[in-house]
């Protein structure tokens, strides 16, 4: 076979061959506390979608509402306008609360996945977006949740019930459910109650195989909270896991039993800055003891079999 044939041969085989000619990379954004985009060729996934820091003055003696023009400057439009499928895990300001803002920015075909009470909560502001809470449809440790995919199918969720860990000494403040949708906006800290906290396993769908997984537990749960049945690694293992640290003091055996469920390539360490600070400001960790001591346990067990990453705000991945 001549030089050109071979040339032509391999350009048609890269051409009509799917498993040949793609080479999708994962771009990973991070936004600071649960708030990521996670992009895949055209799919994107926006996870706990805060970017706004308000002060502790603001958050305690004042109003909650996102700082549009602070926002607006750390957005990237590319990804947020690819965005198909939104995750919460759960309703708290922190975690929730720049959705209204954020849904501007992404197609109305998107849909945003998490609880009851996100549901009730954004049902204030009557957003494009479909919401779909999964109360009663999430996995469990031994019980595998409904497949809530993407409207192309290009991309698939699942939720998992999981919990909160205590604020301060023991205690789990804002843990109230909404039952009803909310007639007035929430616009005070103690608007944005908890709700069902979840977990969630994401897929994203190439040529009818899962591409690229990766599993999001933004707040620590003590075990069996937050876990997924094994037998769903058959399919796939995990490739990323993205596991919180606010809070590490409270459970000292975190995040061990995740960790050893998933036996993910990387690990995401997040949730793990002063939300407080603006994102001009250095950052330092909320919980600096807390943090220190989970990376060591992470670099000491883990360290060997993956990649420990504790993620900078606005940083790429």
């Amino acid at each position: 076979m001549s030089f050109f044939r071979c040339c032509l041969f391999l350009g048609l085989a890269l051409v009509f061959s799917p498993s040949l000619a793609q080479n999708v990379e994962t771009e990973i954004r991070y936004y600071g506390t649960g708030c990521f985009t996670i992009q895949r060729g055209e799919n994107v996934l926006l996870t706990d979608p805060f970017v706004d820091n308000p002060s502790v003055t603001r958050v305690l003696f004042g109003k909650v509402r996102t700082d549009t023009s602070y926002v607006k400057q750390y957005l990237n439009p590319a990804a947020f306008g690819k965005v198909k499928l939104v995750i919460a895990a759960h309703a708290h300001y922190d975690h929730l609360m720049d959705m209204p803002y954020l849904s501007k920015f992404i197609p109305d075909s998107a849909q945003i996945i998490s609880s009851k009470t996100s549901k009730h909560l954004l049902s204030y502001y009557n957003l494009p977006q479909e919401i779909v809470a999964v109360n009663n449809n999430m996995g469990a440790e031994n019980e595998v949740g409904q497949w809530h995919y993407s409207l192309d199918s290009t991309m698939r969720t699942m939720a998992f019930k999981s919990l909160h860990p205590p604020h301060i000494a023991g205690i789990n403040f804002l843990k109230k459910r909404y039952s009803e949708d909310l007639v007035a906006e929430p616009t005070l800290v103690s608007d944005w109650q908890e709700g069902q906290t979840l977990s969630f396993m994401v897929d994203w769908l190439e040529d009818s195989v899962i591409g690229y997984r990766m599993f999001f537990m933004s707040s620590m749960a003590k075990a069996p909270f937050g876990l997924f049945p094994e037998e769903l690694l058959s399919e796939r293992g995990i490739d990323d896991l993205f596991i919180g640290s606010s809070g590490k003091s409270e459970y000292s055996f975190y995040p061990g039993p995740i960790v050893e469920l998933s036996k993910p390539k990387r690990i995401f360490v997040i949730h793990w800055e002063n939300f407080f600070r603006r994102k001009d400001q250095p950052f330092k960790a909320l919980d600096a003891e807390g943090l220190e001591s989970m990376k060591l346990e992470l670099e000491k067990k883990y360290s060997s079999k993956a990649q420990i990453i504790t993620p900078i705000p606005l940083q790429y991945y």
